[in-house]
């Protein structure tokens, strides 16, 4: 009897913990290099479909800025180097610093690499008051970013807003829960698109 209840335990605790979620597992998730899925690292890391320029001065001659942009495998191909360069997933000042290294002293004696980007943008939609497309200029999160789109409607299903990825992986968060545990908030990354669905009565 004792080795009986002693099992019924275990398994009650093991069903519970595998019950518990702390996320929703990501759906849709599109394939980079090698098929190992893109993703963002951080809300100043570089993504496929960026544009950029590079300035380079510290020549003799005037730099001539070279614009380009990021490649859906995460490249760029700067002027006379041989193999391109993984861009997406590192931050800009990353990136100035490797091609500054990739230069010197291969082609120049000495360099200075300057990478400015577009304007990027997050987009919030569905059930809120002014729906819109906003310049994305730092951190902010998906509650964050509702808010400064008018908030909620009053038809709102806030324990259900859709996070589509530039990456077309989709996350699923509960504003509501998100709002009494920031920790359950989600950060927004440009060219996310933040849809918020009509809850159901």
């Amino acid at each position: 009897m004792k080795y009986v209840c002693r099992g019924l335990l275990v398994a009650t605790v093991l069903m519970a913990a595998g019950c518990e979620t702390t996320r929703p597992r990501p759906v849709n998730p599109v394939a980079g290099t090698n098929g190992v899925p893109l993703t963002v690292n951080s809300t100043d890391s570089l993504e496929p479909g960026n544009q950029i320029t590079i300035t380079f001065s510290g020549l003799s001659t005037i730099p001539i800025p070279y614009s380009c942009r990021i490649r859906e495998d995460g490249t760029i191909s700067p002027p006379y180097l041989k193999e391109p360069i993984i861009a997406a997933g590192k931050t800009i000042g990353e990136l100035e610093r490797e091609l500054e290294k990739e230069y010197v002293p291969a082609i120049y004696k000495t360099i200075n690499v300057t990478i400015r980007t577009a304007d990027r943008f997050f987009y919030v939609g569905g059930e809120v008051r002014q729906p819109s497309r906003q310049i994305f200029i730092g951190r902010i999160t998906v509650t964050q970013a509702i808010q400064s789109a008018g908030d909620f409607t009053d038809f709102a299903d806030q324990r259900e807003v859709r996070v589509i990825r530039a990456t077309g992986i989709v996350d699923i968060i509960d504003c509501k829960a998100a709002l009494d545990d920031p920790t359950r908030d989600l950060p927004v990354y440009p060219g996310d698109n933040i849809v918020v669905g009509r809850r159901l009565f």
